[in-house]
């Protein structure tokens, strides 16, 4: 210990306490005992409800759900796994904080951590890694409650690092962090931002390969390659208990497309539609926003005082009640996606920087980073470029099981900021003073080029949003003239109103940009001029940063986003419905919440999850069966009875504040029940047809692919009876009896890639009928069915997490020993 360089460490330690004091003043509230309101953490405590209470009960928890789309995969929103390596290490490198805290500290370790493997000074690495973890988009997903996004971003930058460890021939400490960081970063569960990260990888290593081969570093270059590729997949197989069921599942859900697919229909025959997958698009100028933030209204918000708010002023000026009527158009973004939180701002010093990196960096991460931020920025237009993004969506592997272009923004968000710390390093760096002036001018002209270009843009834009054309077309379409006239004058105030708003917010943030961007211009021309020393334009450009990125940031996450815990624990109180329903005490009832009308039930709806057996719900990535029954039946609520019966629907919720408004369903089928007559259809389109008019109660369809269990003959027995005897998640226990061979149909989503049937035991066929429930002959007599959820990717993802785990185990012990005994050696 006594060789032990003190002086290496201490600056790393004085980083790791700056970003733990950023973390604890930003998320101060939570210091006091207050909860953030995250609109999708609530929304993930319903839709997790059912299995919650499940794992209360039996302390584990169960892979199947009850709670919403009248049954669905439970792994997909809380998974039973055996993979603890990632957590414990993500736990580790944040020191355990909890959220929120723990978002904003991870992602500076992670980012310090890049900038360090990158051989950055330590405190440009420290204003790096808080210009990273506090670009506004961060401060954005964590206010709506996007943690497994926020987590994911977080660790990007530490892959990248544990990455270029190995590419830079330090093969055991960073097979053995990629391994980790992998693992973390998949154990998050959000793919989309994992593609975006491989992305990335992918552009990187094509630039380290052209420059191995280029140096002719064969032996390196396959070497380096087939570690990053075994520790990443190592890394992978330590999250197969839950990678391999959800890549199952992919396939079954939206996102693998439907059988009934047409132009009306979010998803086709492979896959999302184009139309649906480019939801979320950016206006081709909109990713400005990364530089000027509220160049198109910022967010949804209230952006502008009252006070100074000519919108607000256009509606106080007109009639009470056509106010009341118009005051929801009050929207101040006015960009490509047509709704949002807030902007993705990386920060004005800090696309300066990026800038300057671009003229000043020779080609070891200039080029790669270049094109990928070109690419991503082109990718997140969407449907506002269709010839380049729809060829991507055809052919890019993978590319069509997502959605929201917007969030690719994220890439350039990252990179930025690493071009940010690579510039102001090379700046600091530069011995030759004449030379790094000819290079800073060029820099200045290319900043100085985008100023006239968004100045070009503040006059050619109308400034006007999709909304806005709508109200007044919506206006237009008022049959009474006189109404119409009066509508019209005081809609055409109410746009003009938000027009010089939104412009108003651009001039404002243009100039705003231009002032931080001039501060930090003239602290960098003063140290090429050798009048200021280094560690003083470090702390103007990492105090000015800070300063503009945290000024937009507390626009969108602040004080008022918390509150006070008992109030956040009564986010679940039962209503004046609930209370009413939940008298009933059978296992097996479902209900349908329509007071937010039968598409919300659908596509919104989680929270009626939290109390009951639900056949709506909230979920991206639904099963294809389960929302082509949405599309083609639920959607037309109250023309769906027969569904609504056969799905066990006892309850319908018209209201959710009086327990008047409940509708008792008498007709509702129960778990189980034997018809009289199965009908065989030729085309899936037809057994969903068949729905509209059925007499459930007596009769189902069968598709083809079931021939073997449509033949099978049964004569139907008034006196025969099956009933439900206990339904947990995984396992639903039924008992029957009959003189004669019966057809059973159960209100239980048919899902092939997991449920088993047994009869006394034994394993017997079952079929899809009704188009989403299970069906199957019952012989004579009596006898014990069960149906079990077992499937078998889970299974095979727990063996294959459990042999990762102990090979991670040894790779971080043998990376620990190699990289103390080469420590050692040098100390010696």
């Amino acid at each position: 210990m006594k060789n032990f360089n003190w002086k290496k460490v201490l600056p790393h330690v004085i980083a790791i306490a700056i970003f733990l004091v950023v973390a604890l003043f930003y998320c101060q509230p939570a210091l006091q005992g207050k909860v953030l309101q995250q609109s999708d953490i609530t929304q993930w405590k319903a839709m997790s409800q059912n299995q919650r209470v499940f794992q209360e009960q039996h302390g584990e928890v169960p892979l199947w759900t009850n709670g919403m789309f009248s049954g669905m995969p439970g792994y997909m929103i809380m998974g039973k796994a055996n993979s603890y390596i990632p957590y414990y290490f993500m736990q580790i490198i944040s020191l355990n904080l909890p959220k929120p805290f723990q978002f904003f500290f991870l992602a500076c370790v992670c980012f310090y951590f890049l900038s360090q493997v990158l051989k950055v000074r330590s405190w440009v690495g420290v204003a790096g890694a808080l210009f990273y973890a506090y670009a506004s988009y961060n401060a954005v997903i964590v206010a709506e409650g996007h943690d497994t996004k926020m987590l994911s971003l977080a660790l990007l930058p530490g892959l990248m690092a544990a990455i270029i460890l190995i590419f830079e021939k330090r093969y055991w400490s960073g097979a053995a962090l990629t391994a980790l960081f992998t693992g973390a970063l998949i154990s998050q569960n959000h793919y989309q931002i994992a593609y975006y990260g491989l992305m990335i990888i992918v552009f990187m290593s094509l630039a380290y390969i052209i420059k191995w081969v280029k140096q002719q570093e064969w032996k390196h270059l396959f070497l380096a390659l087939a570690i990053a590729v075994v520790a990443g997949g190592l890394g992978a197989m330590n999250l197969a208990v839950a990678v391999l069921p959800n890549y199952e599942y992919t396939k079954e859900s939206i996102r693998g497309g439907s059988i009934l697919a047409s132009d009306k229909t979010k998803n086709t025959k492979e896959g999302l539609s184009e139309e649906y997958a480019f939801s979320y698009s950016v206006y081709k100028s909109e990713p400005f926003v990364m530089m000027v933030p509220r160049m198109f209204g910022g967010s949804n918000k209230m952006e502008v005082p009252e006070d100074k708010s000519k919108a607000v002023e256009a509606l106080q000026g007109m009639n009470q009640q056509v106010a009341r009527e118009l005051q929801n158009n009050l929207g101040f973004y006015w960009g490509g996606i047509g709704g949002t939180s807030g902007p993705p701002y990386v920060g004005a010093i800090v696309c300066f920087l990026a800038l300057l990196g671009f003229v000043l960096l020779d080609g070891k991460h200039k080029w790669w980073i270049l094109t990928l931020t070109v690419l991503s920025i082109m990718m997140s237009w969407g449907s506002f470029f269709p010839t380049f993004n729809n060829f991507l969506f055809k052919h890019l592997p993978m590319y069509d099981k997502f959605r929201a272009p917007s969030m690719i923004l994220v890439i350039p968000t990252l990179l930025l900021n690493i071009m940010a710390i690579l510039s102001l390093q090379k700046i600091l760096a530069t011995e030759d003073k004449t030379l790094l002036f000819k290079q800073y001018k060029k820099g200045l002209m290319v900043t100085g080029g985008v100023f006239v270009v968004l100045l070009l843009l503040y006059f050619s834009f109308d400034y006007k949003s999709a909304g806005d054309t709508n109200l007044m077309k919506q206006i237009a379409s008022i049959p009474d003239a006189n109404t119409q006239a009066a509508f019209m004058e005081a809609g055409k105030s109410l746009v003009n109103g938000l027009v010089e708003d939104r412009k108003g917010l651009f001039m404002g943030d243009l100039l705003r940009s231009l002032f931080f961007i001039l501060i930090a211009a003239a602290a960098i021309w003063l140290s090429v001029k050798r009048k200021i020393q280094d560690w003083i334009v470090i702390a103007v450009i990492g105090l000015f940063s800070f300063i503009d990125i945290m000024m937009i940031d507390v626009k969108y996450l602040s004080s008022e986003n918390y509150q006070e815990k008992d109030e956040y624990d009564n986010t679940f109180v039962p209503t004046a419905a609930d209370q009413f329903i939940l008298k009933d005490k059978s296992p097996d009832y479902r209900v349908f919440d329509v007071s937010g009308g039968p598409q919300g039930a659908i596509n919104y709806n989680a929270k009626t999850s939290y109390f009951h057996q639900n056949i709506g719900g909230y979920h991206p990535a639904k099963l294809s069966i389960y929302q082509d029954l949405a599309e083609n039946q639920l959607y037309n609520y109250p023309n769906c009875k027969p569904v609504l019966d056969m799905l066990n629907t006892k309850y319908i919720i018209h209201s959710t504040t009086r327990a008047d408004q409940v509708e008792p369903n008498p007709d509702a089928c129960g778990s189980a029940w034997f018809i009289k007559a199965l009908k065989t259809v030729n085309t899936p389109k037809e057994e969903m047809d068949a729905l509209t008019t059925l007499h459930v109660k007596d009769s189902a369809v069968i598709g083809k692919g079931f021939d073997a269990i449509a033949s099978t003959a049964f004569s139907f027995d008034s006196t025969a009876k099956i009933e439900l005897v206990k339904k947990e998640n995984d396992v639903i226990r039924y008992k029957s009896k009959a003189a004669a061979t019966q057809f059973a149909v159960f209100s239980e989503v048919y899902y092939d890639k997991g449920w088993n049937a047994y009869i006394d035991g034994k394993l017997t066929p079952h079929a899809k009928v009704n188009y989403v429930l299970r069906g199957m002959p019952v012989p004579a007599g009596e006898h014990e069915i069960v149906f079990k959820f077992e499937p078998k990717s889970h299974a095979l993802g727990w063996t294959l997490t459990g042999i990762s785990t102990w090979l991670l185990i040894l790779l971080s012990l043998a990376a620990i020993f190699f990289t103390w005994k080469k420590c050692k050696n040098e100390t010696a």
